[in-house]
């Protein structure tokens, strides 16, 4: 897997903030590139998220520290309510995982989020995004067909249905 990864320069170093007026978290709220010292957070957002089905901290680890990954949060004052890791492969870019904490969701975070992640990836030259999701996850699925992805198979993993989406991208101007 390592051989496949692209590896970057540097990383990107984002500071953008949510629009104010969506309810996204209030005006404190940034869409910020995750550092090693947000690992523990990280966990537990992601505990928040996903319950048992969390990723462990060496998990969380790989993805803040792996060259060519890119690991997003949106933080606000009391630290990181929504986080996306990207795994760029040449021209098709993986989303691992994306979450908003649950006292936090229906706010426009997921979705500010997934556009930050669209945009990484087309500017870092993918062609398509590819993600996973449970079948069960209906507000994912509603977001993430909103936003122009399409379902290309539908599995069992771990005794649960899941469903694999992609969508093309465009230019650095299109969707």
């Amino acid at each position: 897997m390592e051989g496949d990864r692209r590896a970057f320069a540097g990383r990107r170093h984002c500071q953008r903030r949510l629009t104010p007026g969506k309810g996204a978290g209030g005006p404190e709220a940034r869409v910020d590139t995750a550092r090693p010292a947000d690992v523990a957070a990280l966990v537990e957002l992601d505990r928040a998220c996903f319950g048992r089905r969390a990723w462990p901290p060496a998990a969380w680890l790989e993805a803040v520290t792996e060259p060519g990954w890119v690991t997003l949060v949106v933080r606000d004052g009391a630290g990181p309510v929504a986080a996306a890791v990207l795994v760029p492969f040449g021209p098709v870019a993986h989303l691992a995982s994306i979450g908003v904490h649950p006292e936090r969701q229906n706010r426009g975070l997921g979705t500010s989020l997934l556009h930050d992640v669209l945009q990484r990836a087309r500017s870092d030259g993918a062609r398509f995004l590819v993600l996973e999701v449970d079948r069960a996850n209906r507000a994912a699925r509603r977001l993430y067909r909103r936003e122009g992805f399409g379902v290309v198979r539908r599995f069992r993993e771990d005794g649960r249905w899941r469903i694999e989406m992609h969508r093309r991208l465009g230019g650095n101007g299109g969707s």
